[in-house]
């Protein structure tokens, strides 16, 4: 997928019980802005894409929005509804001076994730929607770079489906080497067209990228403040133990 950053099948991590994430049924990806035609033929024919989740705010839609998709469904939740002074849009990190800045306001991203209900009820549609698609259709989620809403939803439904926390981890720190290119090319723009400093050219840096830290500091706030992601799903997001078993059926295989 030239055309989309930070695209991946989850199809064939395995789980903790000797299954594995079925093939071409749940996709993770940066924007949807620039898909070519040929991606989005893939996308249509050989994933068959039933549905489309964008965690992007409405700012981030209205100046870049996805291509459409016949027969697919669209919907937009904005992970960041109603929080102030704290996203991960393109405008967010270039506010961010410092890579000393960047790396706190990651965190505080990560905790914010957690905790805000907004937020909270924001990853409780993804995991409906999830739950909500076609068994003969793929489901694709993102946001505009693919690594922090879409990361946490990602880790969520990876937890849902017993996947190992390493392998989570794993998929979680892929988006490294997978906007490698595409970062290198957002910040010769913003040198190019915006004279940022080298200062702030290393903030763009630290916030174009995912640390392990940041996905930690996730974990140990649902820890310290629900007792475990077991509870966080359950008694935050209401994802009971039924929606669980039915995301474990339609997204899981027998391991080859």
């Amino acid at each position: 997928m030239d055309s989309i950053t930070n695209f991946r099948d989850l199809g064939g991590i395995k789980t903790q019980d000797n299954k594995e994430v079925a093939a071409n049924k749940l996709l993770r990806s940066g924007e949807l802005s620039r898909v070519s035609l040929q991606d989005q033929k893939a996308l249509l024919e050989d994933y068959h894409l039933g549905k489309i989740i964008d965690l992007r705010s409405l700012a981030e839609v209205q100046e870049r929005p996805d291509k459409i998709f016949a027969q697919t469904a669209y919907q937009n939740i904005d992970i960041f509804k109603n929080i102030h002074n704290q996203g991960t849009s393109m405008a967010d990190f270039k506010q961010l001076m410092t890579p000393e800045t960047a790396h706190g306001y990651m965190s505080k991203t990560y905790q914010i994730m957690a905790l805000n209900p907004d937020a909270q009820a924001g990853f409780r549609q993804v995991i409906e929607g999830a739950l909500a698609t076609d068994p003969d259709k793929s489901f694709l989620f993102h946001c505009f770079a693919g690594k922090d809403r879409t990361g946490i939803s990602a880790a969520l439904l990876l937890e849902i489906l017993k996947v190992p926390r390493d392998s989570i981890y794993q998929d979680y720190l892929l988006t490294n080497q997978l906007r490698l290119k595409e970062n290198e090319a957002v910040i010769s723009q913003a040198i190019k067209n915006e004279g940022v400093s080298p200062q702030n050219v290393e903030s763009l840096k630290v916030a174009l990228n995912v640390d392990s830290h940041y996905l930690d500091t996730f974990y140990q706030t649902v820890d310290k403040e629900f007792g475990g992601i077991e509870n966080y799903l359950s008694q935050e997001l209401k994802i009971d133990s039924q929606m669980q078993k039915d995301l474990q059926e339609l997204y899981l295989t027998d391991a080859k």
